[in-house]
């Protein structure tokens, strides 16, 4: 029964041994197959059962001593194995066969990983922690406001946008055309936009957003930047600025975004910031507006954004953002050390390792930011206006360890208002280098002494002069890397016979408290100077009150000569040339110490994909190309 051909057999098949063949034969090969004497088996109930037991033993072997030495078992053979191997035998073959079965599958999955990639495929949520609440989501209105600026920047297009590289390209404009007197920009507009309530965007909109901004009613922050600039239709998808002189860095001013005329022109302009589109806004971003939820005394507390489907260029892959607003950096951070959200809009340096211990899934990307901090002086002030005051408190302030102690490592000293990387930088430009005993000296050359005290009462530790005390107050914001500066500074400055009061503000405070009113004495303060290096809106005397960006109230007429040719000329090499000549005279001046360019440290879930910036020009530009993250993935054939 187990043979396909005749086998003919003999009494002696029965009764003789089997011989091994060559090198031990078949026999040996299949010593496996052995059938356990029905002799060993206990209670044998019948003599003929166990004769007949003891034929097909034989019968058994005499089938296995047939088989060709060199021919593998077919898959009938095989299937009997586990009816003649031993417990032992069968553990062992059960291991071999998950062995080789793992070993299998393990090799097919590296086979298909070789020859297949990972893409992004749509799908998945992302929440994120934004510190303070939205108000204006209106890119005509936001610029004062982080919260506002993140959530307008996903939901707004403008004419040109900032890349994650850092490179200013096009938008909303296809093409744009700049006169030989660069006077004119002419605009060419795309035609397959459309707003996220499906109408679309056309030049009349565009020209609707800007003369908003020349609207003194609007309130607008961008009212300065666009103050006699004129703009004309030149037909439903193309539009020109007309500008009464050239202004190189004019393109890196139109990044914000469009508004839907459609909406917005039954708006009274001296309501508009009480529209509730402001909150609801209708843009023609990425993603656009879902819903919100309010607390009972009517605070936002979190927000929906979904995917808009009809984008014009590519469409982002996550489906849905949603974004929880905190009162502080603190309650922010609590939030994401207890995973109640994906990431977080700002991480203080100080607070890595306290959330890597609570949470192992966040990563940190560094951003550099066109930022630069300083301690700005208020020249309006007796004291601070005199030059040798000042060289005395540059001289004490030890910017290493600034950058050690209060930025972990995470940021670069600067002497400068104009960065490494933009046109103008000058390494060479004058430094003070800290060194309190020349800093001393500077004082007491400039009649600054201690004044003289009771014999037994302990020495004055204030320097005074003509009676009055080296005495000022500074001015600061109330974060961590701030309070840590101001602190290493005070220390610094008292060393030298400085008496210095600190003043802390929360960020919402110090613009409408301190900086509008310009109501500080010295100022510790970071500045971002954009796409370009344009140091007008900061340095120039025009820029000294609100809303100018002036915070030393600093006038030059030299610096405002070169500042408004520089903004004027398209000669590269003499704009590079105005540029260093301005910063000489400022590093000479010393209206304001420059201390580091930060280094802006942005946390997210690891789930999250495809963010791979490395420069902004402000903290929302940190959603540049976030229609390329990803959460979900599939693999294709390469």
């Amino acid at each position: 029964m187990f043979l396909e051909h005749k086998i003919s057999l003999s009494k002696e098949d029965f009764s003789s041994p089997i011989k091994p063949g060559k090198k031990g034969g078949i026999v040996r090969f299949f010593s496996f197959f052995r059938r356990k004497n029905s002799s060993e088996k206990k209670n044998s109930s019948a003599i003929g059962k166990n004769n007949w037991s003891k034929r097909q033993n034989r019968l058994d072997r005499k089938l296995v001593s047939s088989l060709n030495e060199k021919k593998i078992p077919s898959f009938r053979q095989l299937k009997y194995i586990s009816h003649y191997l031993s417990k032992k035998e069968r553990i062992i073959s059960q291991i071999a066969f998950l062995v080789f079965a793992a070993s299998l599958i393990f090799a097919l999955v590296r086979i298909y990983q070789y020859f297949t990639v990972p893409v992004p495929q749509s799908g998945g949520e992302y929440t994120e922690a934004l510190i303070g609440a939205p108000k204006y989501i209106n890119p005509i209105l936001s610029q004062t406001n982080d919260t506002d600026m993140d959530l307008a920047r996903l939901t707004f297009s403008g004419l040109m946008k900032v890349s994650p590289d850092q490179e200013l390209v096009s938008d909303l404009a296809e093409r744009y055309e700049i006169s030989e007197d660069h006077k004119a920009y002419t605009f060419y507009l795309r035609k397959d936009v459309r707003f996220h309530d499906g109408d679309d965007l056309t030049a009349d909109d565009v020209i609707f957003t800007f003369e908003s901004i020349q609207d003194p009613e609007f309130k607008s922050p961008l009212y300065l930047n666009f103050k006699g600039v004129g703009i004309e239709r030149v037909d439903d998808y193309t539009v020109r600025f007309i500008l009464q002189e050239p202004f190189i860095p004019f393109l890196s001013s139109l990044t914000f975004g469009i508004l839907p005329v459609h909406i917005w022109q039954e708006v009274p302009p001296e309501n508009a910031s009480l529209a509730d589109y402001n909150l609801r806004p209708v843009g023609s971003g990425p993603y656009q507006f879902k819903s919100l939820v309010k607390d009972k005394n009517g605070n936002i507390k979190s927000y929906e954004l979904v995917r808009y489907d009809n984008y014009y260029a590519n469409i982002p892959h996550i489906e849905k953002l949603y974004f929880k607003f905190y009162p502080d950096v603190n309650s922010a951070l609590d939030s994401i050390e207890n995973k109640n959200v994906d990431g977080i809009s700002f991480v203080p340096n100080d607070k890595k390792e306290e959330i890597e211990k609570k949470n192992s899934k966040v990563n940190y990307q560094a951003l550099r930011l066109p930022q630069y901090t300083a301690i700005f002086f208020n020249q309006e002030n007796k004291l601070l206006k005199t030059k040798e005051v000042r060289e005395a408190l540059a001289l004490s302030v030890d910017k290493e360890k600034i950058i050690r102690e209060a930025l972990n490592g995470e940021g670069d000293i600067i002497h400068g208002p104009i960065l490494p990387g933009y046109i103008g930088y000058n390494p060479e430009i004058k430094k003070y280098q800290f060194d309190l005993e020349a800093a001393k000296k500077e004082l007491e050359d400039a009649g600054w002494v201690y004044p003289e005290t009771a014999e037994g009462e302990p020495p004055a530790q204030v320097r005074a002069k003509n009676g009055a005390e080296l005495a000022f107050a500074i001015s600061t914001i109330d974060q961590p890397e701030y309070l840590k500066t101001v602190e290493i500074i005070e220390e610094a400055w008292e060393a030298i016979g400085v008496h210095v009061e600190t003043k802390i503000y929360s960020a919402k405070d110090v613009q409408k408290k301190v900086i509008k009113t310009r109501a500080y004495e010295a100022l510790l303060f970071g500045e971002i100077i954009g796409t370009d290096p344009d140091p007008y809106p900061f340095w120039h005397s025009s820029q000294s009150r609100d809303p100018g960006l002036n915070l030393a109230v600093f006038y030059n007429k030299d610096i405002d000569q070169l500042l408004e040719e520089a903004r004027k000329t398209n000669d590269e090499e003499q704009r590079r040339l105005k540029y260093l000549h301005f910063q000489n005279i400022l590093a000479d001046e010393i209206p304001a110490i420059f201390l580091y360019n930060p280094i802006y440290t942005y946390g997210l879930n690891n789930k999250i994909k495809g963010s791979e910036g490395r420069y902004i020009t402000v903290p929302s530009d940190r959603f540049s190309g976030v229609e390329n993250w990803y959460i979900k993935t599939k693999r294709i054939w390469k």
